[in-house]
């Protein structure tokens, strides 16, 4: 076990996570395609990036293709960028086959259990223990992967039956691989439920198809006496709805949510029933100079750090070429530290 765990890190004055992921190979050297793909890579890059640059936690997503390729979605994997699924190939091609999905076996699931080793490494031989966070997406966002967007949106306005048999398959997974993590030591397990925002359905289909699922998800991960979180980087989402089905201890969040016209409302409305985590334009992040993302930061923080419940982080992973002096500039706005790179 390393001698460098969590304990060493330096606490923030206001929490903040960089949320660096895809970036941190470039700390390591190691190309975006191999952090993807080999967890000792993916592992040495979070410990690494988290011992220089510190926070709340250490975020632990690899890429949004882990359980659509387990349940045999074709994935292309760039050597520099972000996998993806190959569109011109969909596993669920016409709607018959919502009702074909087959369970995944957990134990033979490759890139589920590359995430798992991925857990296992920081959690066991980094020392890092329970500051790790898991992660999964949402069944629907799963659909998505395997299906193509558009395609499922229709289908839940056309077909939602056939849909929610194939969420039910895909949830049933999904609670193994929570659960799985939850076993490993994580202390968090964060689900990334993306089409619960006016990105995804209207709040009342999203409630009607996917919200009992989500639901079972949160469930699982408390039952395990864990943190139960959500991530929704979608445009206005639906915070309201998020916690009467999940009741997460925190929500990661890019833009605000439906019902709130500004960060004062946000906070007001909020700021008292779950922890927010957010939310740093991530645009600024890739093009703007530190001191525009540290003075963009100053203004979160004074709307929204009062009574604490706030960790302040991008509203998505740090952008995979983003200048990373621009994640010391959240820092520096967190913790009033001089630091520099």
């Amino acid at each position: 076990m390393s001698d460098n765990s969590s304990e060493n890190i330096q606490k923030p004055q206001i929490p903040y996570s960089l949320l660096i992921m895809g970036a941190a190979s470039r700390l390591i050297g190691a190309s975006l395609r191999d952090y993807h793909l080999n967890p000792s890579i993916a592992a040495k890059s979070a410990a690494v990036a988290y011992r220089m640059f510190g926070g709340a936690g250490i975020p632990t997503e690899i890429d949004l293709s882990v359980e659509g390729a387990d349940f045999g979605q074709e994935i292309i994997y760039p050597e520099n960028s972000t996998p993806y699924p190959n569109y011109n190939n969909p596993l669920i091609k016409d709607i018959s086959d919502y009702r074909k999905l087959k369970r995944v076996n957990l134990k033979t699931a490759q890139r589920m259990q590359s995430f798992l080793e991925y857990l296992r490494i920081l959690v066991e031989e980094e020392g890092f223990k329970e500051n790790v966070s898991g992660f999964a997406l949402s069944p629907l966002a799963v659909l998505g992967i395997i299906r193509g967007t558009e395609r499922v949106f229709r289908d839940c306005l056309l077909y939602p039956k056939d849909v929610m048999a194939a969420l039910e398959t895909i949830t049933e997974v999904l609670v193994d691989y929570a659960e799985a993590q939850c076993d490993i030591g994580v202390g968090a397990v964060v689900f990334d439920i993306l089409y619960a925002s006016q990105t995804g359905l209207s709040k009342e289909l999203w409630e009607k198809i996917e919200g009992p699922y989500v639901k079972e998800l949160a469930n699982c991960v408390r039952q395990k006496s864990r943190s139960a979180q959500v991530h929704n980087c979608g445009n206005r989402p639906y915070f309201d709805s998020l916690i009467h089905f999940t009741e997460p201890d925190a929500i990661s969040f890019a833009d605000l949510p439906d019902d709130c016209a500004n960060r004062k409302d946000l906070k007001k409305n909020y700021g008292d029933q779950v922890t927010l985590i957010g939310y740093v334009d991530t645009a600024l992040l890739s093009h703007g100079t530190p001191d525009e993302v540290e003075k963009h930061c100053r203004m979160q923080i004074e709307d929204l750090a009062a009574g604490d419940r706030f960790v302040l982080a991008p509203g998505c992973e740090f952008p995979p070429n983003a200048s990373f002096e621009n994640g010391v500039a959240i820092v520096r706005a967190a913790t009033g530290d001089g630091l520099r790179l």
